[in-house]
């Protein structure tokens, strides 16, 4: 008797376009194989920089850290979303079989041979403000606002409670089949430390990318919105795009970890991640090279100068196409500032998530802006790259702080925005002072 196969397959398709097979063993054996038609595409690509576009079957930790990064990187959420999903287990393959249909980026599972329908046909449930409320409360319960036995599926990689909708017409929905979301909606994170109250993330993270986008930084465009009691930071998805013919495009894109073929587990340097020369390393093969090394050269050093503790690999992301790569928008960066100034820790204890300098620094009391240009420079890029890097912040930065201040209504949180601004505006001077010293 012929035994019968015990692996299980689900169908990886880009924009309706089936790209390759993710196969799963009881075993734990996980593996990636592009379909023909996809290698013999004129306009096929390699869908990960851990997957090459080639014949042949991908296993390892490589292949498997693509798809298991597109999962919320926390046990716990990852538990209650298989409960709410009756998803086999809490396996990567088990979980995006169940939830698989909208992830970051542009991959979608779909059981082998399903029929995919039409890609770019909108469907979708519209939302009162009652219902958007009331997923915005359930996400303690219900990760990702996907409750028990509802059709929704979405997968978003992080550790905070967060959801996504549709924005058509005015109007927000909820959607269906294989329509995409285009906003994400996060709530406040509440404390996440015994030390550290990110009850007001919301506010925090509103002002950290309004000061990015203000200094010249590319970062995600959010707003902050209420329904009801429920208060979100609302923000919009650079990985989707409006379509000339109807629809959305999803836009193929991976994190850094993902690119460099680890686990989310190793996204802080001091837990085994990419160090900040690593990261470097992979964008000397960036389609815009002195570009993306001048971006993240300067979100290095924006990070020091809003005390942006949180500012790990799986944090940058990368657009993949059939040319080549290029660096997304930044996104997801708050400050440490205002808890610094309610004391609930000491300075000292302040770390950034990547080392910088030749003594490899990571403590923000210790770190100054000649660290940042060492390891640069350790990681070969060019004199003159830092140097635009370093004059752009300065010049960009003038009165940045002000003009974020002078936008933000008048009932928003000063014990938010103060500490961030004005820690800013602190670090800016030393930044100028240094920029004129002659050091790089």
């Amino acid at each position: 008797m012929t035994r019968r196969s015990t692996m299980k397959r689900l169908d990886v398709r880009l924009n309706g376009r089936l790209a390759g097979y993710y196969d799963y063993t009881p075993a734990g054996g996980v593996s990636f194989t592009y379909a023909e038609d996809w290698l013999s595409w004129e306009n096929g690509f390699a869908i990960s920089r851990q997957l090459p576009l080639q014949d042949g079957t991908f296993r390892g930790e490589g292949a498997s850290a693509v798809f298991e990064n597109l999962l919320p990187d926390n046990d716990i959420l990852r538990r209650i979303i298989a409960e709410n999903t009756e998803a086999r287990s809490v396996a990567p393959h088990d979980l995006l079989s169940a939830i698989g249909r909208d992830c970051v980026g542009a991959l979608q599972f779909l059981p082998h041979d399903a029929d995919p329908g039409n890609p770019f046909e909108i469907e979708g449930i519209t939302q009162s403000e009652t219902e958007i409320a009331q997923t915005l409360r359930s996400l303690t319960f219900s990760p990702l606002g996907i409750e028990e036995g509802a059709p929704f599926r979405i997968s978003l990689a992080g550790a905070q409670e967060k959801t996504a909708y549709l924005r058509g017409n005015g109007t927000w929905l909820r959607p269906e089949g294989m329509t995409p979301t285009t906003h994400i909606f996060k709530r406040p994170m509440g404390r996440v430390h015994e030390n550290l109250d990110m009850s007001e993330s919301v506010e925090n993270e509103f002002v950290c990318l309004a000061l990015a986008r203000e200094m010249g930084l590319p970062a995600n465009v959010a707003t902050i919105e209420t329904f009801e009691d429920q208060k979100a930071l609302v923000v919009e998805r650079f990985d989707r795009q409006i379509r000339s013919k109807g629809g959305y495009l999803r836009l193929p894109q991976e994190d850094f970890l993902q690119a460099m073929g680890l686990m989310s587990g190793q996204k802080y340097e001091q837990h085994g991640g990419p160090s900040a020369i690593r990261c470097y390393g992979l964008l000397a093969g960036s389609m815009v090279r002195a570009q993306d090394l001048k971006t993240f050269a300067k979100a290095q050093i924006f990070f020091w100068m809003t005390a942006a503790i949180d500012g790990h690999a799986k944090n940058f992301s990368i657009f993949t196409m059939r040319d080549g790569f290029r660096m997304t928008p930044l996104y997801d960066i708050m400050s440490a500032a205002p808890d610094g100034l309610r004391r609930s820790f000491r300075h000292k204890d302040l770390q950034l998530a990547m080392a910088a300098g030749r003594r490899r620094h990571y403590r923000l009391d210790k770190l100054h802006p000649r660290h940042f240009v060492e390891t640069a420079k350790a990681a070969k890029v060019p004199d003159a790259l830092l140097r635009e890097a370093v004059e752009e912040l300065v010049i960009e930065g003038k009165g940045a702080a002000d003009r974020v201040a002078a936008g933000l209504p008048l009932d928003f949180p000063s014990q938010i925005a103060d500490p961030i601004l004005d820690y800013a505006r602190r670090r800016h001077a030393a930044l100028e002072d240094f920029a004129g010293s002659g050091m790089i």
